[in-house]
């Protein structure tokens, strides 16, 4: 069975769902999915589940992510990147760096955000960018997001080059629009690359040329359990991991035994899946499975 995580790094233009044909390909499976698209414009990371690992997409979406933006100051663009319609703005004094410091600190912490109108929302059961590719208005409600930090790394007039991590559901694009505005200027994300993606890292991604290589992609496979290694671990013994491969509840073992929540599983045969740890009656803390992926284990760490 052919199962495990892979990460790519992916070039400008391709779609998300072109690396994951690819992979297809490769890997001689249909099961494979993404843990976050990338628009087709940037660059970087695409973090890929492959067979059972599919499933631990929803544990893996939620990762805090690291980007590298380039933002275009005095040009606005339809789309919030530079594959739009883009129209430069009114002339207005250059903003000096310590003007540009003021604007990307009021942009760090838990923010409203509005999405870019060529978006995957939804607006009445339809995609926003469809609609707004059909010349419609599209009105998005702000979304409370949370950047953590955002580093200007260079500023040349009109280009500023930040350094922003960030938590699920931001939209770089968006941000850069939202500082051209907070500066008077107007801005666009003119280049964008993902760098980091939880326990992910582009160094040590396969490159999307290497990834029509079978042997290189199969290579590249990386343990499942590595996508949620930031999830508490619960250690079974080997009856233990014959109940959990069963679906049967148990009592959680002394290291998950802390506090209710989500826990990554390991038995003798190594990784076994995502379980439950809920607290019963009598203040017991009882360990559910919830996503059985690998019955015999996955193989020792």
């Amino acid at each position: 069975m052919t199962a495990g995580v892979l990460a790519v790094d992916k070039p400008a233009g391709p779609t998300s769902h072109d690396v994951v044909d690819r992979a297809r390909r490769a890997l001689g499976t249909r099961r494979v999915g993404h843990f976050g698209t990338l628009d087709p414009f940037a660059s970087g990371l695409l973090a890929l589940g492959v067979g059972p690992a599919t499933r631990l997409a929803p544990f893996c979406v939620g990762h805090p992510k690291t980007y590298r933006a380039t933002v275009r100051l005095g040009e606005r663009s339809d789309t919030d990147d530079s594959e739009g319609a883009i129209e430069a703005t009114p002339p207005v004094p250059i903003p000096d760096r310590a003007a540009v410091e003021r604007a990307t600190a009021a942009w760090v912490g838990t923010v409203p955000q509005v999405p870019p109108a060529y978006s995957a929302k939804h607006v009445d059961g339809r995609r926003a960018y469809a609609l707004a590719r059909a010349g419609e208005t599209v009105t998005l409600a702000a979304a409370t997001v949370r950047i953590d930090a955002i580093e200007i790394e260079r500023y040349a007039w009109p280009e500023l080059e930040i350094l922003v991590r960030c938590g699920p559901g931001t939209y770089l694009r968006a941000l850069a629009r939202d500082l051209g505005e907070e500066l008077g200027t107007g801005g666009h994300c003119s280049a964008l690359r993902r760098i980091a993606s939880g326990p992910f890292r582009v160094e040590d991604a396969i490159a999307w040329s290497a990834l029509a290589k079978p042997e290189v992609a199969r290579a590249a496979l990386a343990p499942a359990w590595r996508a949620v290694a930031d999830r508490p671990l619960a250690r079974l013994d080997g009856e233990g991991q014959r109940a959990f491969a069963a679906g049967r509840e148990i009592d959680a073992p002394g290291d998950a035994a802390a506090a209710p929540g989500w826990a990554r599983v390991h038995g003798p045969g190594g990784f076994l899946g995502m379980g439950e740890v809920v607290e019963v009656a009598g203040g017991r803390l009882r360990l559910r499975p919830r996503r059985v992926l690998f019955p015999d284990g996955e193989g020792a760490e």
